[in-house]
């Protein structure tokens, strides 16, 4: 009948080992060993348990119907109000049934009168207590249930009761004790016994009411008269790291030199989380695996930030950054074969960026099922837009709309990705929890308050991977006691993360807690450094680590350890710092066996194309690119590597050169002369038309007004400028004409010239090539200088043939619209042009080299910039 509580599970097996081995017996019929809470959940608190989801869900409604706090974060309010409500049942203390008793109550605790602050605090916690505590349906909260459950196993006592290592015990608990001793013997083991390390630390982090607590120096003087030598000495030591890398690295590699001393079992204690997971990274590499006992917020996982990509896809008309990210998640379309989905995922962003849709599913699809082999993109956004319409709803009870999640999910094939995997499959398991417990909620709420609602149910949940057994644990500070490790290593110990900040509470200062009966701050910190205490005094050996700086700015190191050290110089002489530690972080990083020599800086690339991949076909842009820079020619065009387009989100330079050529296109396919005609009536036609190919840029994009009313203020300027081009005798005589051009090369081999020309005129002379351009005309004239250097001009009159008279840009700008014609010898320069394209893909087919030579005005807006690496070649 014997009962031993223990502060958590992970004493239970050292303790039943002590008592073996102190038995000295082959067998041993163990107490029962177990914690206070979980012996207490046994007994039946004889009412039902109202679920903490339930009651923020219950406080939610009661705010939101008062209208108080029409702007704040009323589910965050929720958490913290019900945290409050759960400290006062757990402190035994009870509001007044008055307001105005209670508003009293905190006018003698603040030292204040009631101004219209305290007012509305008094009343918001005043009236939210009462209002959870009738609307229960007779249903106890949780710290009540534990209430009833520790009262009802005081009366249903059946022996003695050991307290071991219990610290920081509630009044609700306390009590719960005091109860249990009235019937059996209740004794409390909660007093370590007085070791060396234990008495210097007393002296060090004295007590407020403690004797020994006069100043530092004396203490430690004391301390020197007591120790003939420091208790600390080789036990404990500071490291200070020069940014969060190196605290990694440092945690790396004591660790691994633990292990290679033999040390059986090691404790991280975690208090800056960003370190611990970066040198988790490191042990990892160095294949030393890490058993987790604080885990990770659930929200970090990649199961749950699918979930949040759909909600936020949905949330968004599915703009197409988020779309793209819920695309390439793994548990999207699980129940397809890999090969099938990466397909139809690649064709639908192929689509979107080609294109440059934005959002809306309506639009995704309608391009989906104009394009050649879109099938499986068809079927992947049906399925999107049948889980949208699963959302349709206006408002739902939260239950309603995790089943709505839970359906959506289902058809996305995403539900059999996430059981498929550990973290996702407790994404489930809190999903389906979450129902259970919410079940019986009817409130009602939008999907916008739900999903900020679900955001923090993730924030607040840890994902824990219980299948790794490693002599490496991770865990926090509450969770060392009566532990023994051979080494700790304290990672983060600066003053932001030990003590830290504490967790801050929008109701009651510290003084007002205190007045009230609630722990302080002070208590928490006193309990820290016990907490301390007895980690140093159980380990043997303890590892200090902090950024001494911290984005190059001085961090200071966490002011017990800053005490610690200041106490040990006075009192010894010395300090405990590992001075010479940085020196071995160098050699002591794990590297490849064989590092690639590949990876060292090397000079410029020339490489080659085998004659079957030289393109047997080129357009003006890609001539231009071969003499650009020949490696960027290999790339684009031998490797067909061509950066994917970028989904254009609001309207640029490129999209309005584009637009006006297909307003001029259609203008001219019905107008190839306007001589004659009324020219108001030509002009309301060109601006009809603008409208036209603007309307879905301006549907999207307000600012995309800007730019027609550019194209509008031109038109005028156009039709002066057409006017005198007929009046000159030219007729426009085709428009967007493909065109190419077989061009015999030495040997087997073949080229194929090929383009599309904006415009072409005819007149009695022949024939003229025209290409618009959104560029002034000074611009225009350095591009065609010297002759021969910008090819494009030259090959449009090559495609256009031996009539070809004229080749010309046409400059449509508001100053002005005008022709820039290619004037030094269109023939003899088209030939030239030719003959050095001929000479060239010979070249390519015997194997020359393509290397990276460009100018830097080419390399600037080169997106092969960082394949053929010019920034790391060699200098030499």
């Amino acid at each position: 009948h014997l009962t031993v509580l223990l502060p958590h599970l992970h004493a239970v097996p050292l303790l039943a080992q002590a008592l073996g081995e102190a038995a000295q017996r082959p067998a041993l019929l163990l107490p029962r060993l177990t914690t206070l809470p979980l012996w207490a959940s046994d007994a039946d608190p004889g009412l039902a348990v109202l679920p903490d989801s339930r009651r923020e869900a219950m406080l939610y409604q009661a705010l939101k119907s008062r209208n108080w706090l029409p702007d704040a974060d009323l589910w965050a309010l929720c958490a913290e109000l019900r945290g409050l409500m759960d400290e006062l049942t757990r402190c035994r203390i009870g509001l007044p049934q008055s307001y105005d008793e209670f508003l009293a109550l905190l006018e003698r605790a603040y030292r204040t009168r009631a101004g219209r602050p305290l007012q509305f605090e008094a009343r918001l916690v005043h009236e939210m207590w009462f209002a959870l505590g009738r609307s229960g349906d007779g249903a106890a909260d949780r710290e009540s249930a534990y209430a009833l459950q520790l009262a009802a196993r005081a009366r249903q006592a059946d022996g003695p009761l050991y307290s071991v290592g219990l610290d920081g015990l509630s009044p609700l608990e306390q009590a719960f004790l005091d109860a249990h001793a009235e019937s059996w013997p209740v004794r409390r083991l909660d007093q370590a016994p007085a070791t060396p390390p234990r008495r210097l630390l007393a002296a060090v982090w004295p007590a407020p009411d403690s004797p020994e607590s006069v100043d530092l120096y004396s203490r430690a003087l004391a301390a020197r008269g007591e120790f003939a030598a420091s208790p600390l000495a080789g036990r404990l030591e500071l490291f200070g790291a020069n940014g969060l890398e190196q605290e990694a690295r440092a945690i790396d590699t004591q660790l691994r030199r633990w292990l290679l001393a033999g040390k059986q079992r090691i404790a991280v204690i975690a208090q800056d989380r960003l370190v611990a997971r970066r040198a988790r990274a490191l042990l990892e590499r160095a294949e030393v695996l890490v058993e987790d006992e604080t885990g990770w917020t659930l929200s970090t996982a990649a199961a749950s930030t699918a979930v949040r990509r759909w909600l936020d896809s949905l949330a968004s008309g599915f703009y197409h950054l988020d779309l793209l990210d819920l695309l390439k998640s793994p548990y999207l379309l699980a129940d397809w074969d890999a090969a099938r989905r990466k397909a139809s995922v690649y064709r639908l962003e192929q689509l979107l960026r080609r294109h440059s849709v934005v959002s809306r599913l309506e639009r995704y699809l309608d391009l989906a099922r104009r394009s050649e082999d879109g099938e499986d993109a068809v079927a992947l956004l049906e399925r999107l837009q049948a889980a949208q319409a699963l959302f349709a709803a206006r408002q739902r009870p939260l239950a309603a709309w995790l089943q709505v999640l839970l359906d959506a999910l289902e058809l996305l094939g995403m539900r059999q990705g996430l059981a498929q995997d550990f973290a996702g499959q407790q994404l489930l398991q809190l999903f389906a929890g979450l129902q259970r417990e919410l079940a019986a909620d009817d409130s009602r709420h939008s999907l916008a308050e739900w999903r900020a609602w679900l955001y923090r149910q993730l924030e607040n949940s840890t994902f824990r991977d219980t299948g790794i057994d490693s002599p490496v644990v991770f865990t926090h500070l509450g969770n060392v006691a009566l532990r023994h490790f051979d080494g700790v290593i304290v990672a983060g110990a600066d003053s932001a993360h030990l003590p830290g900040e504490g967790g801050g509470c929008s109701f009651f200062n510290q003084a007002v807690r205190a007045e009230l009966g609630l722990p302080s701050r002070l208590d928490e910190l006193r309990r820290q450094e016990r907490q301390l205490a007895d980690l140093i005094d159980e380990s043997a050996c303890v590892f200090v680590t902090w950024q001494a700086r911290r984005l190059a700015e001085p961090n200071l190191l966490s002011p017990w350890f800053e005490r610690l050290q200041a106490f040990h110089r006075l009192a010894f002489g010395a300090d405990l710092l590992a001075r010479d530690f940085a020196g071995r972080l160098a050699a002591s990083q794990v590297h490849s066996a064989a590092p690639d020599a590949s990876i060292r800086p090397g000079p410029a690339p020339r490489p080659s194309l085998p004659s079957s991949r030289v393109p047997g076909g080129i357009s003006a842009s890609g001539y231009n690119s071969l003499l650009a820079c020949p490696y960027q020619f290999f790339a684009r065009h031998g490797l067909k590597l061509n950066e994917p387009d970028e989904v254009r989100e609001s309207l640029e330079k490129k999209d309005y050169g584009e637009f006006v050529h297909r307003i001029l296109e259609r203008f001219h396919r019905e107008h190839p002369s306007i001589v004659g005609l009324p020219r108001q009536a030509l002009e309301a036609e060109l601006h009809a038309i603008t409208d036209r190919v603007f309307a879905e840029a301006l549907q999207a994009d307000y600012l995309s007004h800007g730019w027609a009313l550019r194209w509008k203020s031109i038109v005028p300027a156009y039709l002066d400028w057409q006017t005198e081009r007929e009046a000159a005798g030219w007729r426009v005589a085709d428009r967007e004409a493909a065109a190419s051009r077989d061009i015999p090369l030495a040997g087997e081999h073949s080229l194929t010239l090929k383009g599309r020309l904006d415009r072409v005129d005819r007149s009695e002379s022949g024939f003229a090539v025209l290409d618009y351009k959104t560029q002034r005309p000074e611009v225009l004239r350095k591009k065609l200088a010297p002759p021969g250097e910008d090819v494009q001009l030259p090959v449009y009159a090559l495609l256009l043939g031996e009539q070809a008279v004229e080749a010309a840009f046409v400059s449509l700008e508001k100053d002005g619209v005008s022709a820039v014609p290619l004037e030094d010898g269109l023939e003899p320069l088209s030939e030239a042009v030719l003959a050095r394209l001929q000479q060239l893909f010979e070249q390519l087919h015997s194997g020359a080299a393509l290397p990276a030579q460009g100018l830097a005005r080419v390399c600037d807006y080169c997106e092969m910039r960082g394949l053929c690496r010019k920034d790391y070649w060699n200098a030499d």
